[in-house]
């Protein structure tokens, strides 16, 4: 995996590789806890079954004939709006020069402006239960400095994963409608964050399983993964509010407290992470997301530096995804009840609004 920060890089990449994937992910935590949104633009949707199948039969599988977007709008750890749509190539646009994408109605921008790096996001859509969304948030954070390397000697491989905004200030509006309800306005204010996948290859020949997630703590932020293959690879920092330098790096991090879903899926509930001085506990509480192959959570952090008796504790979104499992055909009814296929229309039980919200 080739790891960076930098945002000249966060503009669409040359795909051409049978199962390549690119996705603009964004996620953030209300100030008060009570709302989490996360909303993900892809090329190349990984978790397609279409896709998939195109890669199994010869067929045009090149990433660019694949666009998606996912949103995830949670209130009280419940979801109140979920959709993930795969629209056709012709609705879906990507900017060469600067930050860009537009999937059907949906817009991302990003610019950088007065030591500012500033990102738009604009939703809106009507899904076929009824459901709908309209709003705009704005993602604002101090440009990464140039000194803030993560890793060092990156190897170029077929991953890489470029951290744009560790921390970001996010305001906004959001509007959440359904037939016979009414709508639910949330007025946005809370702290984000921003990074960029690429692969040049399916997910499930990089990795395993990946664990991931940030929090925003008074004075840092925190940044980990861990990704498990024949040999496992994590990495885990503190970053500095400002974005402008890593506080500490964490070389050991270990998984505990294993649990399995309904699905059989196999996942740690908590997640710790330590070096000589400081340490870091990760707690993973509500489950957001329940899937064959995927969790998300709202969970706690709790941060102790006793040199500086710094006791922390934060919120924030935390995620899990086991890749092989996306290519076992036995999940693919599951999947298509959930990801909206524009080109062939949608399926019986996103129609109805009781059925489709049951699959949240």
């Amino acid at each position: 995996m080739k790891i960076t920060s930098n945002f000249a890089k966060d503009i669409r990449s040359v795909k051409k590789e049978s199962g390549a994937y690119e996705w603009w992910y964004f996620d953030a935590v209300s100030d008060d806890d009570s709302v989490e949104i996360v909303v993900i633009f892809y090329e190349g949707n990984p978790f397609s079954r279409r896709y998939i199948q195109h890669q199994q039969n010869g067929a045009s599988a090149t990433p660019s004939n694949f666009p998606a977007i996912s949103i995830s709008i949670y209130k009280d750890h419940e979801p109140i709006y979920y959709s993930f749509t795969e629209v056709p190539k012709s609705e879906a646009s990507f900017e060469r020069e600067h930050p860009g994408v537009c999937i059907a109605d949906h817009e991302m921008n990003g610019s950088k402006h007065d030591g500012q790096t500033i990102y738009t996001l604009r939703l809106k859509e009507e899904l076929p239960s009824g459901d709908a969304i309209v709003g705009n948030l704005t993602f604002t954070s101090p440009v990464v400095s140039e000194k803030l390397v993560l890793v060092k000697n990156n190897d170029q491989q077929n991953h890489t994963w470029n951290l744009v905004q560790p921390r970001a200030r996010v305001t906004g509006k959001i509007r959440c409608f359904s037939r016979n309800e009414s709508p639910v306005k949330i007025d946005f204010r809370g702290n984000g964050y921003h990074d960029h996948n690429i692969g040049r290859e399916p997910l499930k020949n990089e990795f395993d399983d990946w664990y991931w997630g940030r929090f925003h703590f008074e004075r840092t932020n925190l940044v980990y993964y861990v990704m498990g293959d024949n040999s496992q690879k994590h990495y885990g920092w503190l970053i500095s509010r400002d974005n402008k330098e890593i506080v500490e790096t964490f070389n050991d991090i270990q998984l505990e407290d294993f649990s399995r879903s309904l699905y059989g899926l196999s996942t740690s509930r908590r997640i710790t992470l330590s070096n000589e001085r400081a340490h870091v506990m990760v707690q993973q509480v509500h489950r957001l997301d329940n899937g064959p192959f995927y969790q998300r959570y709202s969970s706690d952090a709790f941060l102790n530096i006793p040199e500086y008796n710094i006791v922390q504790s934060s919120r924030g979104v935390t995620e899990y995804l086991c890749p092989p499992r996306i290519y076992k055909k036995m999940y693919w009814p599951l999947t298509n009840m959930r990801i909206n296929y524009k080109a062939e229309g949608a399926h019986w039980v996103q129609r109805s609004k009781l059925l489709y919200r049951w699959t949240w």
